[in-house]
């Protein structure tokens, strides 16, 4: 039941199993109430029947007649009239309180058969228009009170049950809470819940800003869940570079990288301070990553139906929680605790199906496997003494919305190794070379390289004899002239542990990783069998000697065109350049004399500089002596 007054929208839910009343106030907060029973002035209140409590049948509900002997209502004919227009058959029913003296009048008018209405033309069907309620009061000693309680104008009847359960929903992030026996579930008993490992994009807005917040989330549980890892990718507010956070559950490690510098810092544990949410949240979102994503809590979920969702697209599975004292107040300002803490939070979870209508696994039930959003709504008093009142309330919302979810994952994705090249911790780039046995199957489509790549760095593990974590960069090349397999890898130095006098865990280093590895590679024991997806199997095996450092590596097959490339001093385009411009004049003037000799025409006179441009040089005799040439002149 849905009452609008004054602008404010209260909404009523009937729950006549448990004979509770849950009131959307505002429909932002809930007061829960008991539902009265068997009361004959109260149409809402609960009859008993074989199956227990229940609610009234429609013309119950209404008062407007009952054929039930304990409680009978008949309603008298008063005849015809116009309401609004439309013609109209009116009945009367009155119901009197004895205890309190008072007599209840209600007249229903309905519109007379054959009338157009907006769902059709009125048939056997009523099609209710108005129903004006009265009350009179008639004391013992005479006295007589009237009073007009209530006009109903029906403006919109649909006389059909509502087609889906989406119009039944709930208003959107409340939790009523009933009290004692309320059954509540976990997130497991409606199917849904996070992978194993999963990679999804989340858009966060509050009501304090207009402004969008986007992070990226990366998950691995790791084989037996001891291993997690998560990782964000998302800008800081009001910073321009992009910030990545890995939490290593299995080391207790958080590591924080600056993508735009490659810095790095690391830090013991996997826990932040409290953050405010309403300008963070962001890192709000990283401090309770447990409650989010891989330890929601058990038997705290309110489960709400099925509601339209992200624009009435699709359709989401509704579930609501409520945790009290939570979360922790901080100044936005200086990003400290004030010590106090919000009233409670209502977290409401909304999950779809990726695909419907596909059948589930063998043995499984059918999952919710798609996160829509994630919505919190945080209250408290502003006066506690002042008692609960809307004005009396304050409130601020968050909003999580997942979009592109997938369930690929890679190692690269926790890739640390650019904190050991910016805080210059130990570290080798390898490379060493696979045969195989089958030319043709490498780059075939009957091989899972991915798979493969897996299997690699489980059998590097194992034979280097380091975590998971410290294996990175791997990388499988094949060159197509060959059936040999190139491995090219980082093996990472010890696992940091801030606090410790080495400043690392008690680990084998990565050169001691480098010589165990080189060992099995050398004595023929780094050989494996991997199955294609055709079930067929190939062999693996590595080449004997082929461990070395990635920078000594060199291809033993040419798989690209040669190039040449050619280069000149200073010197040299100098010489190239006067050179051109001499040729250029020779040919210049030759062209011109051709040009001449074909028109027939003198050549031009030329300057006795240019005729002979060293008169006074004779190659083939002495020079005068002074009085020989004086003499001559004379």
């Amino acid at each position: 039941m849905v009452k609008n007054a004054n602008g404010f929208i209260d909404v009523e839910y009937f729950y006549y199993h448990i004979l509770k009343k849950s009131t959307y106030i505002a429909r932002q907060y809930c007061n829960v109430s008991d539902i009265p029973t068997n009361q004959e002035m109260d149409g809402a209140s609960a009859v008993q029947t074989a199956a227990g409590w229940h609610i009234r049948p429609l013309n119950e509900f209404f008062l407007f007649a009952s054929d039930d002997p304990n409680r009978r209502i008949t309603p008298i004919y008063l005849g015809q009239d116009i309401v609004r227009g439309i013609p109209v058959d009116k009945w009367q029913t009155c119901i009197v309180d004895k205890p309190n003296y008072r007599t209840v009048r209600r007249v229903w008018t309905f519109a007379q058969r054959g009338v157009q209405t907006p769902v059709g033309v009125v048939g056997d069907l009523a099609y209710p228009v108005q129903a004006v309620i009265s009350a009179s009061v008639d004391f013992p000693n005479g006295t007589q009170a009237l009073e007009v309680d209530e006009v109903f104008n029906v403006l919109s009847y649909k006389p059909y049950i509502v087609e889906t359960s989406v119009q039944l929903a709930p208003p959107k992030g409340v939790f009523c809470k009933t009290g004692e026996g309320q059954d509540l579930i976990s997130l497991s008993d409606a199917h849904i819940s996070w992978s194993n490992r999963f990679s999804v994009r989340v858009e966060a807005s509050t009501s304090l800003s207009v402004q969008r917040q986007g992070f990226h989330i990366r998950y691995d549980s790791g084989r037996d869940g001891s291993s997690r890892r998560l990782r964000y990718d998302y800008q800081p507010p009001g910073s321009e570079d992009f910030t990545t956070v890995i939490h290593d559950y299995g080391n207790e490690l958080t590591y924080t990288i600056d993508r735009r510098v490659g810095s790095c810092k690391i830090d013991a544990g996997v826990q932040i301070d409290d953050v405010n949410p309403g300008s963070n949240p962001i890192a709000f979102f990283i401090k309770n990553e447990a409650m989010f994503l891989y330890s929601p809590p058990e038997k705290a979920w309110e489960f709400n139906g099925l509601r339209a969702c992200r624009g009435n697209a699709i359709v989401c599975t509704v579930l609501t929680m409520q945790k009290d004292s939570f979360p922790p107040m901080v100044e936005s300002d200086i990003g400290e605790a004030t010590g106090d803490s919000w009233g409670a939070t209502n977290i409401e979870y909304a999950w779809s199906m990726r695909s419907p209508f596909s059948r589930p696994m063998f043995n499984r039930s059918k999952q919710f496997d798609y996160p829509v959003s994630l919505y919190l709504r945080m209250f408290r008093l502003n006066n506690p003494e002042a008692g609960f009142s809307p004005q009396n309330i304050r409130t601020e919302n968050i909003e999580y919305e997942f979009f592109e979810m997938n369930h690929e994952r890679h190692p690269q994705d926790f890739d640390v190794s650019i904190c050991y090249r910016s805080l210059n911790y130990e570290y080798l780039h390898l490379v060493f070379t696979l045969n195989v046995n089958r030319g043709d199957v490498i780059d075939g489509n009957h091989i899972d390289r991915r798979e493969l790549e897996g299997y690699v760095h489980f059998t590097l593990m194992n034979h280097t004899g380091v975590q998971f974590s410290r294996i990175t960069d791997l990388e499988i090349d094949h060159e197509r002239v060959s059936n040999d397999v190139t491995v090219f890898f980082t093996l990472l130095g010890r696992t940091p542990k801030p606090g410790s006098p080495s400043g690392f865990a008690d680990e084998i280093t990565a050169q001691e990783g480098h010589d165990r590895l080189r060992t099995a590679i050398n004595n023929g024991q780094y050989t494996f069998s991997f199955r294609m997806r055709n079930n067929s199997t190939v062999q693996f095996n590595a080449a004997t000697n082929s461990l070395k450092s990635s920078k000594h590596y060199v291809s033993t097959h040419s798989a690209g065109r040669r190039n040449t490339v050619e280069t000149y001093s200073s010197g040299a385009q100098a010489l190239a350049i006067i050179l051109g411009l001499i040729i250029g004049i020779v040919v210049g003037a030759i062209i011109a004399a051709v040009v001449r000799i074909v028109r027939k025409e003198p050549m031009p006179d030329m300057p006795t500089s240019i005729r002979n441009p060293l008169p006074s040089i004779n190659f083939h005799s002495k020079k005068s002596s002074p009085a020989a040439a004086s003499t001559s002149n004379a």
